[in-house]
């Protein structure tokens, strides 16, 4: 590397120094005349930061494909628990869980997976899953009127030739 004031080839490490302002690496002998130095300065990296407040993200465990949470089943929890006189963190001790996880439960906004469902369940003595039964897509439409055919004409020419009376029209 060459001194950027003299241009001699630097022995050694750089200084670094300020002159009018110009950051410049030099050599020793040329550094003596300056008394300001610098540091390199490391390039950081911003992360920008999201503007206002994030909306709160629902985390979704799936359970069992054959079961259904019961309708309103962080409210059950709740009641069971305050019932009991527990605190969300005497009810996540007796689970194995974060009580803020049970908060998160209570408030529905996470669905637990099966494993602790069951353990609440056991703890509090309450039903929070439900069988769930198939859903049968049933179409039940009245048919569907397409007007007169060119068969329905014949058909019917053919009866009113035979007799006046049409077969289907019995009485």
């Amino acid at each position: 590397m060459r001194c950027e004031i003299c241009g001699k080839t630097i022995q050694g490490k750089p200084r670094k120094i300020i002159v009018e302002r110009a950051k410049l690496m030099v050599c020793e002998e040329c550094a003596k005349h300056s008394s300001i130095s610098w540091e390199f300065e490391k390039p950081t990296v911003s992360i920008p930061k999201p503007l206002g407040k994030p909306s709160p993200k629902t985390v979704k465990s799936v359970l069992d494909e054959d079961f259904m949470l019961v309708e309103g089943y962080g409210l059950k929890v709740k009641m069971e628990r305050e019932k009991r006189g527990w605190t969300q963190e005497d009810l996540a001790s007796k689970i194995g869980e974060k009580a803020s996880f049970i908060g998160k439960i209570e408030t529905e906004k996470v669905i637990p997976n099966l494993t602790v469902v069951r353990k609440l369940e056991h703890v509090l003595g309450v039903k929070l899953v439900t069988k769930e039964l198939p859903v049968v897509n049933v179409n039940i439409s009245p048919p569907k009127n397409h007007g007169l055919t060119i068969g329905d004409l014949l058909n019917f020419n053919e009866q009113t030739k035979k007799g006046g009376k049409s077969e289907s029209h019995t009485g």
